[in-house]
């Protein structure tokens, strides 16, 4: 994320600034930040020219958190951090089903997965 943030910065920052000498990172047309109706706007277009999808800025804040727990099962403080959440119970709260499906495959592929161990030690070992 720092490297996108930082090739942003050095490298389309100035084209928008156009010159001037403002303080915001996302500046708008006249001597001001971006409202927050008109970034979430382009972002949402930016994720459904580069991907089909049709999703608003929060329903990408959502698959993001799902993403994290699915690569790191568990790891709500990383969540927390990402999102900008203050109290880590709120992110516990509102992800913690994300983790029942996961949790569920993964349970499933470990029963599989010994049900085979127990047929192959089955099949090698001589039947009395």
């Amino acid at each position: 994320m720092t490297k996108l943030v930082d090739d942003y910065i050095q490298n389309h920052l100035h084209v928008l600034l156009r010159g001037a000498n403002e303080p915001w990172l996302f500046p708008g047309l006249t001597q001001n930040h971006k409202n927050l109706a008109t970034l979430s706007s382009q972002i949402s277009k930016l994720i459904q020219k580069a991907t089909g999808l049709r999703i608003t800025v929060h329903q990408f804040r959502h698959a993001a958190a799902a993403l994290i727990l699915k690569a790191k099962p568990g790891n709500y403080e990383y969540v927390k951090r990402i999102l900008g959440h203050r109290n880590i119970q709120t992110t516990i709260n509102f992800y913690v089903g994300l983790e029942t499906t996961q949790a569920t495959q993964e349970f499933g592929e470990m029963i599989s997965r010994s049900l085979l161990e127990d047929q192959a030690n089955d099949a090698a070992s001589p039947t009395a």
